[in-house]
């Protein structure tokens, strides 16, 4: 018999520091051909990231030297932080970038001691490099930012071993370089190259350049845009050779980020025309949605309706070989042991490393394998599973949603009450709210605190369009359809509407608070580093975004107004709703100093106003205290702020 109890105040087997310990976050997956290997972020170790291994049959072990912590800062949000460079009896060989320094090591098998591949930088300068791959004759390429003056310099860099400094440029003179990909000869460089105030979903080109000795180093000669009619002004990413000849990549030329192919004087030629997504968007490098394969396919990944599919590509006829496995979010895919790894998540369970053998062409599919991850802190019966939903907008526009109900084994809420609920708003603006196991979603409806997570205008998973359609309308048009989403909720019965809060991380945040402006749907706000004044926000954010808001609210100087009426910071006066801020003290996109005038404006004008600042963090927390500090505080907010006419239980 379930004991009634009011929602929110369930007893959960889900502790704050169970949800802190679950936070690993795992990325740029590799295998070596004999075991796979992947960097593990900890927060238990102050957020250090580490190069760990698994070999066939055994427990992942840590192979970067004791103490390093491996991350890239190229375009703030980095990625390709590693790369294999050979492999020999010995075992693997691989560059990596220190975090501290931004220098490229190189590790070789059976060394205890990690060699520099890059000197320090000059007097009055910082290097930072990223998108590693490795290069011709045991070199390794890297795109290099250096920041100078003042003034800021992107480079393609070709690091040989020998004495620091040891290197060639390869590529410049444009804002920014993504994607390298060498041809399996070595006798070719396709990289991927854009130009403010584009950022890489709005349009990128793809280059193909010979890669030639050149005197003691090496240099990019004949090189030519690859379909720049036909992909003009498209978003182009990931570079796949097949051959020293076939080259595959993603493109968004027909309205979705779909695979093409191109060989040296032809046309591109889009090779599926399924209408999905085969990547997201490239916030950092190394997205891997596309691999190739020995028998000349592709392995790839493609999000329909919010869910990843795995299969492979044929190249001549289009044709996909779905993988039956049960993850709903599939990422950084690798060739391995005859088949295809990858990071993902199931409804049910956290994110892990999985491998399959691949289908035929008739679909038949073979073994899927659990390779590495932690189990899951929850049983079945506690788990609740997103139940996708769309609610059409006041535009008339389909919003898309992941509502997760209340669940708990042996609870169940008061007879003809609905529980509170809980909006989360992902970040970007243009990312996506996934729909696989998250510990942070089950913390709450475990509790009795019911979820929904909105796909927003301008996410990505569905198309140009809709991608597009935040273009003039942030901190509009993302808040609308959080509010609408909520709102249906509740008419609908699912949710108690006059108990909803509204979450949110960065631009997230921005949403969150301004929905406390736009509307009075909710009775509070949380935001993590939460953006709260727009024009302060293009003053001080790095350069990788210093242009993102030309298109998501308007150029500046001409709609100056615009950007003022829309920051939460200049709209205090229409809040009512209670806030909670928490903050990085080195957040380098959305300094403290935001939050501390929101915070004072907040509490000058009688509105609740929490505030907590933590030190030693940036934009996105990575230490163990920090999360735990954040989940206990968000958790005490909501329960004094929508449970304040609940009895205690």
């Amino acid at each position: 018999m379930s004991p009634l109890a009011p929602f929110g105040t369930w007893d959960s087997p889900l502790q704050v520091a169970d949800v802190a310990a679950q936070r690993v976050s795992r990325y740029a997956l590799a295998s070596d051909g004999e075991g796979l290997l992947w960097l593990e972020g900890r927060p238990e170790e102050a957020g250090r990231v580490v190069l760990v291994r698994a070999a066939p049959g055994a427990e992942p072990v840590v192979v970067s030297p004791p103490g390093t912590s491996i991350r890239s800062r190229v375009h703030e949000y980095g990625g390709g932080a590693w790369c294999l460079v050979a492999r020999s009896d010995g075992g693997p060989s691989f560059a990596y970038v220190e975090e501290r320094s931004q220098r490229v090591h190189l590790m070789s098998a059976g060394r205890t001691e990690p060699v520099p591949l890059t000197p320090e930088p000059p007097a009055g300068e910082r290097w930072h490099h990223g998108g590693l791959v490795a290069g011709p004759s045991g070199t390794v390429l890297a795109v290099r930012e250096r920041h100078h003056d003042g003034g800021l310099e992107r480079t393609v860099v070709c690091l040989a071993p020998g004495s620091p400094g040891s290197e060639s440029t390869l590529c410049h003179g444009r804002d920014f370089y993504g994607t390298l990909a060498m041809s399996p000869d070595g006798a070719r460089l396709a990289w991927v190259t854009w130009d403010h105030p584009d950022m890489p979903w709005d349009a990128t080109e793809l280059w193909v350049g010979a890669l030639e000795a050149s005197g003691s180093g090496w240099a990019v000669g004949h090189a030519r845009r690859v379909g720049d009619g036909s992909l003009a002004r498209s978003s182009v990413d990931q570079p796949v050779w097949l051959d020293a000849d076939m080259l595959c990549f993603v493109a968004d030329a027909r309205g979705w980020w779909q695979p093409w192919r191109w060989r040296a004087g032809a046309e591109p030629v889009r090779v599926s025309d399924v209408q999905a997504e085969f990547q997201g968007p490239a916030w950092a490098f190394g997205q891997h949605t596309l691999v190739a394969l020995a028998n000349g396919g592709l392995a790839c990944v493609w999000r329909s309706d919010g869910v990843d599919h795995l299969a492979s590509l044929a190249i001549g006829d289009g044709a996909l070989s779905e993988v039956a496995q049960p993850c709903v979010t599939v990422s950084s895919l690798c060739t391995h042991d005859g088949g295809v790894a990858w990071f993902g998540q199931t409804p049910t369970s956290p994110a892990g490393v999985w491998w399959s053998a691949l289908p035929g062409r008739g679909g038949e599919g073979g073994r899927v394998v659990r390779v590495s991850g932690a189990p899951s802190p929850l049983g079945p019966e506690d788990v609740s599973v997103a139940e996708p939903i769309s609610v059409v907008s006041a535009g008339g526009r389909l919003v898309h949603a992941n509502f997760y109900p209340p669940r708990r084994s042996g609870f169940e809420g008061p007879a003809g009450h609905a529980p509170p609920l809980i909006v989360h708003c992902h970040g970007g603006p243009t990312s996506s709210a996934d729909a696989g196991f998250d510990p942070l979603v089950q913390m709450f409806t475990t509790r009795g605190y019911a979820v929904v997570t909105v796909n927003f205008a301008g996410s990505t998973g569905y198309g140009r369009a809709y991608r597009r359609a935040l273009e003039g309308q942030w901190g509009v048009a993302d808040i609308d359809d959080c509010v609408e989403v909520a709102r249906w909720l509740a008419d609908h019965g699912a949710v108690d509407g006059k108990k909803m809060a509204i979450r949110g991380g960065s631009a997230g945040g921005l949403t969150a608070l301004g929905a406390l402006v736009r509307s009075d749907v909710f009775a509070a706000a949380v935001s993590w580093y939460g953006v709260t004044d727009l024009m302060g926000l293009v003053a001080s954010t790095h350069d990788f975004e210093s242009r993102y808001t030309d298109r998501l609210i308007g150029p500046l100087p001409e709609t100056a107004a615009r950007y003022e009426e829309r920051s939460p910071l200049n709209r205090v006066s229409e809040i009512t709703g209670a806030v909670l801020l928490l903050q990085g003290e080195d957040d380098p996109v959305v300094p403290a100093e935001q939050t501390r005038r929101m915070a004072e404006a907040l509490t000058s004008r009688g509105v609740r106003c929490e505030v907590q600042y933590f030190a030693g963090e940036s934009h996105g927390f990575r230490r163990a205290e920090t999360l735990i500090a954040c989940f206990q505080a968000e958790l005490r907010f909501y329960d004094e702020v929508l449970l304040q006419d609940v009895p205690a239980h």
